[in-house]
């Protein structure tokens, strides 16, 4: 059992019995059908299994003080905040659509519900006397946070007007020392539609959180209908606590396995990437972005998918493979590094908590020209399984650990990320069910009243699937690249996409421009 339960693990699959009952969590990048059928297979024997182990390490709590250290990544995003536009770049904004009536004055309570039970959502910070950054929780009535409430249900080109404040919040910076570090508003569209906008600072916050707190609101919201309680477990932590235990962590040597090897995959002078017609780099790093989006056809995100299905993996290790056969093309660098993001939560005391646990791990591997597509497939996917199995040690403290010259024009280790959104999406739900095939869209795909205006990358590619296609944004630093730039890269990322599903086999170094032009685009 403990065999199978270490394959899990480098499957970044972790497994939790809340209340005797097995809780499975799984990867945004998501997960071979044949593990999952495993782990039904074997249910019993695991609850019997885990039942029996203590917890070797809760995440103890600490007592009330002034104020409380910061985790490593709340440590960069402050410094990085104090950069150009670096404050902004760390927003997150977001909107969700209500197609029921809403009570206003029920709703807020439940936010506010909400801020009561996170710290985080609270929290602040500031130098204290020796010069030194820390955060300070505060009281929700001294954090004065207020959501805004607009009617526009008898207002022409409504949802426009919601479109026009989100764009100007979306991006107006926070005063992390004052606070607070998230923003609402709430539209009244129709008598049944309503548009709550959020705006939270990934100093406080990550994508996860957001999920959470959403979720946990209209659990509020409910309880608040009838007077009862609502029926969310107590939290164990709070992040305060988390922060000062990834400190102990590393301080005892707990995560030397997971500093060996980081300090090996990433050992060596590290690649830099620069991707053809790039602009001179500025002397120091920028942030000023924008956002375009396409697809793969139907036929190809099939192949795509049902490529990984049979020779075992995930989708996301498909197209890390995709993207990094396509940088090779474009730079004839063999050594590439990509960044990801990481969950960060595999410990159970982390289960429901509100915080900035995102971690990114960055995907090393070296391309041979010579193997085929399925071979460098399986490189790709042993290495991705085993960087994330050791996704809790703090990217910023890789950073510390290896013989790394920081750069203040990049990005440190890798220059280029890639996402894959965890849940497939309607592609009604975002208007585009008319766009033509193949067409580029400017704000990307995904994304309603939201503008991208900021890039934390030289380029960033983010997949979801939407309408049964395999779609993709990409992000990219507008000090670097021209649009035509970037559209030309998208264009040539499909065809060589469509090419490569099609000859697996093929040796790379043998796929020539003439195949990639006499090739079906898609």
């Amino acid at each position: 059992m403990k065999t199978f339960l270490q394959k899990l693990v480098k499957e970044n699959i972790y497994l939790s019995l809340k209340e005797g009952e097995l809780s499975v969590k799984v990867p945004k990048t998501g997960v071979d059908p044949e593990i999952i059928g495993e782990i039904k297979a074997k249910k019993t024997e695991l609850i019997e299994y885990l039942s029996k182990l203590a917890d070797p390490d809760q995440i103890p709590t600490l007592s009330q003080q002034e104020n409380y250290s910061l985790s490593y990544v709340q440590k960069r995003i402050w410094d990085l905040s104090r950069l150009d536009k670096g404050s902004i770049a760390y927003n997150v904004p977001g909107t969700i659509e209500f197609g029921a009536a809403l009570d206003k004055d029920r709703f807020m309570q439940a936010l506010n519900a909400g801020i009561d039970r996170h710290e985080s959502l609270r929290t602040v910070f500031r130098l204290n006397e020796s010069g030194k950054v820390r955060q300070y929780i505060l009281s929700r009535e001294d954090l004065n946070f207020e959501i805004d409430y607009f009617d526009f249900s008898n207002v022409e080109d409504k949802e426009e007007k919601a479109g026009e404040f989100i764009n100007k919040d979306a991006y107006l910076p926070f005063d992390l020392e004052n606070g607070p570090l998230f923003r609402a508003a709430l539209f009244k569209i129709e008598e049944e539609k309503y548009i709550f906008y959020y705006n939270m600072h990934s100093i406080a916050a990550d994508g996860e959180s957001i999920e959470i707190f959403t979720r946990e609101a209209m659990v509020f919201s409910e309880a608040l209908k009838d007077g009862s309680s609502p029926s969310l477990p107590e939290l164990k932590i709070q992040y305060k606590d988390f922060a000062n235990w990834q400190s102990k962590c590393l301080e005892n040597n707990r995560l030397k396995e997971h500093k060996n090897y980081w300090s090996t995959h990433l050992s060596g002078n590290l690649p830099i990437l620069d991707l053809p017609n790039q602009k001179e780099r500025p002397a120091t790093k920028t942030f000023s972005g924008k956002l375009l989006g396409t697809n793969f056809s139907i036929e190809t995100s099939n192949k795509i998918k049902s490529f990984v299905n049979d020779k075992g993996g995930n989708l996301f290790m498909g197209l890390m493979t995709l993207w990094k056969v396509f940088l090779y093309f474009q730079t004839s660098q063999k050594d590439l590094v990509i960044g990801t993001q990481a969950l960060g939560r595999d410990h159970p005391d982390l289960e429901g908590q509100i915080g900035p646990y995102i971690n990114m791990i960055a995907i090393r591997s070296r391309i041979n020209p010579n193997e085929s597509f399925i071979q460098f497939y399986e490189k790709v996917k042993e290495v991705v399984s085993k960087s994330y199995s050791f996704q809790m040690y703090p990217y910023e403290k890789i950073i510390q650990d290896i013989d790394f010259s920081l750069d203040p024009s990049r990005n440190p280790i890798f220059d280029t990320a890639m996402v894959l959104q965890r849940e497939e999406q309607v592609l009604e739900d975002f208007q585009i069910a008319g766009i033509k095939k193949g067409s580029i869209l400017e704000l990307g795909i995904g994304k309603k009243y939201v503008d991208t205006v900021v890039a934390k990358y030289d380029v960033e590619i983010d997949f979801r699937e939407l309408g049964g296609c395999l779609w993709y944004n990409i992000n990219y630093n507008t000090d670097l690249y021209d649009r035509e730039t970037i559209i030309d890269l998208m264009v040539s990322f499909r065809t060589l996409s469509n090419f490569l599903v099609d000859h697996l086999s093929k040796p790379i170094s043998s796929i020539s421009t003439v195949d990639l032009f006499t090739s079906e685009e898609v």
